[in-house]
């Protein structure tokens, strides 16, 4: 086996395993070897457990001898981001009151990993309780990007990212609530798939708070992969109703509509007003777009629906507001600058300190979600219903909306409260709050989108696009990602390193 055969996409390793070309045990042995020699320059990947990976591995190989096949991901060593419940590992989220959390179950998502074939011997940093876009917690510390180790991997699935782009691990399951899975993977060059709101199973996850039932609003898993074909192959395996829904709960994804990128109908939305995105990303998506016109596609420009970010983002602070109400103490969102009401600033306040001070966009509409009424909550939630079907009508003109997943690539890392945290975009100083304005649409409604490399900018740092779909046309996003990599020449996002 060559030293690189770990480089390989999942499905290819899959299928050289269920033939017994490929050796379980050897393979888990590349990718180890793999972190031990890398590992330290970017603090991916923060437990292992490796002599039970090690038996297993070596039970999968007698396996396959003895002509037996466990299921697609048979022997498949990975790891797993260290928010999901993996029994025999710790789950810490980041949060040192959780490292000694050893869970007894599994997670439902891991559950199908393992009774898929699946060998998961670690798991890969977060920031603390994996809410935020930097990944450096009190456990396990900081993540570096491995294209540029002074700029930040992104979050909270910055360790998954940074673990596929060093070739640590063929997939990876994120999740995404504040675009933990679409931004890392912009940042770090590999592909993420945010998936339609309720398909999959959260529970034994963190936040909650371990041993938390409830599914949550917003929050979903999701694929991550270096190729869009993996994230096909990974969303169809992790796809589980949350427990207590079977056996009535069934889902049936619809296939995608073309295996042509000339087919598609294609909506650019790459400008607003309200949150303009780097000049390197524009010129990106302009070229981009100019790729796909010659490809055959019908490509347009605009707001879909003439809905700007403005019209979706308040509703997404509203809600995001009350989870931080419920997932963090008031000590946590004081350490980490979140106005508490206790102070005295009433969105009324904000909103009119707002119009003589900069100040983030819709801190009034979050600080009224972590004090808003159990009806205004419903009201909140009737209003982004109501979004929803606006903005799903630009479904009957276009099959896919093309999204920036934030405003600009990969920045330093910065360890200041977070609330007064800012960033530099084309000399600009912008709220570092504005990154999470691109990403609210697809969550606030509870679409797919996927988060896929499209370009490099001058500096070789990576540029990914968010591909917006229709609801549960989670496939079709992820066949849109898998044309354009044809399209640039590219089977698996380049790795980091190999530039």
């Amino acid at each position: 086996m060559s030293a690189t055969d770990n480089l390989q996409s999942a499905r290819e390793l899959a299928k050289g395993l269920a033939a017994g070309r490929l050796g379980s045990r050897d393979l888990l042995e590349q990718h180890l070897l793999r972190i031990n020699e890398r590992n330290a320059a970017v603090n991916a990947v923060v437990a292992l457990d490796i002599e039970r990976a090690r038996r297993r591995a070596d039970e999968a190989d007698a396996a396959i001898r003895r002509g037996e096949c466990w299921g697609p991901l048979h022997g498949l060593p990975m790891t797993i981001k260290d928010t999901w419940e993996v029994p025999g590992m710790p789950c810490t989220a980041g949060a040192p009151e959780y490292a000694n959390h050893h869970p007894r179950q599994p997670a439902p998502v891991v559950q199908r990993l393992q009774q898929a074939g699946a060998i998961i011997f670690g798991k890969t940093n977060v920031p603390y309780k994996a809410l935020d876009i930097q990944t450096d917690n009190p456990v396990y510390g900081l993540s570096r990007n491995p294209w540029a180790p002074e700029l930040t991997t992104g979050g909270s699935s910055g360790g998954a990212a940074a673990a596929l782009a060093c070739g640590f691990t063929p997939l990876e399951v994120g999740s995404d609530i504040g675009g933990s899975i679409r931004i890392p993977a912009h940042f770090c060059g590999v592909y993420g798939h945010k998936t339609t709101h309720g398909m999959i199973s959260m529970r034994g996850h963190i936040p909650g708070a371990p041993g938390h039932i409830g599914e949550p609003d917003l929050g979903v898993a999701g694929p991550m992969a270096r190729s869009a074909d993996d994230l096909a192959l990974l969303l169809h395996i992790i796809t589980v109703p949350p427990p207590g829904t079977q056996p009535g709960w069934r889902l049936d994804l619809p296939p995608p509509r073309y295996d042509r990128l000339a087919d598609f109908r294609v909506l650019m939305w790459t400008d607003d007003d309200d949150c303009p995105i780097d000049s390197r990303l524009a010129s990106a998506y302009g070229d981009l777009a100019a790729q796909l016109s010659q490809a055959g596609a019908q490509v347009s420009r605009g707001a879909p629906a003439n809905l700007g970010l403005m019209d979706l983002y308040p509703n997404y602070t509203l809600q995001m507001g009350a989870l931080m109400k419920a997932w963090l103490t008031r000590g946590e969102r004081m350490a980490k600058g979140m106005v508490a009401p206790a102070m005295g600033w009433t969105p009324a306040l904000l909103r009119t300190l707002a119009r003589f001070m900069s100040s983030p966009q819709c801190i009034d509409k979050f600080v009224e979600g972590m004090t808003m009424s159990h009806s205004r909550w419903l009201n909140v939630l009737e209003d982004s219903l109501v979004l929803r079907e606006r903005f799903t009508a630009a479904f009957e003109q276009y099959d896919v909306i093309l999204a920036p997943p934030t405003m600009t690539t990969a920045f330093p890392h910065d360890a200041s409260l977070f609330a007064t945290r800012k960033l530099k975009v084309d000399g600009r100083s912008r709220h570092y709050s504005d990154l999470f304005m691109w990403i609210a649409p697809a969550t606030v409604l509870g679409l797919p989108a996927t988060s896929a490399p499209v370009a490099r900018t001058s500096e070789g740092l990576p540029v990914n696009v968010q591909i917006i779909g229709a609801p549960y046309e989670d496939r079709m996003t992820i066949q849109f990602a898998g044309l354009l990599s044809e399209m640039r020449g590219e089977v698996l996002a380049p790795l980091a390193g190999r530039r």
